[in-house]
């Protein structure tokens, strides 16, 4: 709470460009991984007045689009919310700020992690405004993993134990931050022990970078006390997993432990 705080005050005075970032990606960090609902909750609001009016000082279309991505990922009001959406819909514009097309893919993706009523149809629409092939052709894959229905989710995860549906190991990446996001932790709980069993597989079928890629998705969007249990039951039970996979799991997990440890305080 106090390194939330921090960066809230820190914020509106700062103009360097690279520290502003830098405090951003703090913030971001602290509210999903390192707070609980009820602080989040508490927060949200100075939050998202702070974001804004950062949005509306901010000099450059860089700084601009830095402040804009941030109220994207933490928006958490339905006024917040709704303005977003307005956005993504063209019938409000930021001034100075100039959205790409992956842009706005990305805004529709956010809109759709808050299941929003109309999240099929932006999603529909938002394929329907992509025009290069490979970008299209990743949104449809990661598309699943933005559902608002859990058995869509599930087919989904279950999927990824076929290495061919892992072919395209930044799309599953994608999803997985998707599927695992702090809004849907809960019930992606589910997901983590078989995530974990399949790392022996993940390390012989894919890139070598991969492995630790796969759990830092998997593990980075949740803080509680019952998946760092999953993770050590994992690692008590698998004593002969590659010393290399068990330094893994423990470097994405450490963050992890962290968050878990301040709900026993």
């Amino acid at each position: 709470a106090s390194l939330l705080d921090l960066a809230l005050r820190a914020l509106p005075p700062e103009d360097d460009e690279l520290n502003v970032q830098r405090i951003l990606t703090y913030m971001e960090s602290t509210f999903w991984r390192f707070t609980d609902a009820s602080g989040r909750t508490g927060s949200t609001a100075r939050i998202e007045r702070v974001l804004r009016d950062g949005l509306d000082r901010a000099a450059s279309p860089s700084l601009k689009g830095a402040w804009f991505r941030s109220v994207a990922r933490l928006a958490n009001t339905p006024e917040t919310v709704n303005w977003l959406e307005q956005v993504w819909r063209m019938e409000v514009r930021v001034p100075g700020l100039v959205l790409s097309e992956p842009d706005y893919t990305s805004l529709a993706q956010e809109l759709a992690i808050r299941e929003l009523p109309a999240a099929p149809a932006i999603l529909d629409a938002q394929l329907a405004r992509i025009t290069n092939p490979d970008r299209k052709a990743r949104f449809s894959f990661v598309r699943p993993a933005l559902s608002a229905d859990p058995g869509t989710r599930d087919a989904f995860f279950t999927s990824l134990a076929d290495p061919a549906n892992r072919r395209h190991e930044a799309w599953v990446l994608e999803a997985l931050e998707f599927l695992h996001h702090p809004l849907r932790a809960a019930r992606s709980e589910r997901y983590v022990r078989r995530s974990l069993e399949l790392l022996p597989e993940i390390q012989r079928t894919g890139d070598i970078f991969f492995p630790k890629r796969w759990m830092d998705a998997t593990l980075g969007g949740h803080r509680s006390a019952r998946v760092a249990a999953t993770v050590r039951d994992f690692l008590d039970e698998s004593r002969d997993l590659p010393p290399r996979l068990r330094r893994i799991v423990l470097q994405a997990a450490d963050d992890l432990f962290r968050a878990s440890a301040l709900d026993a305080e």
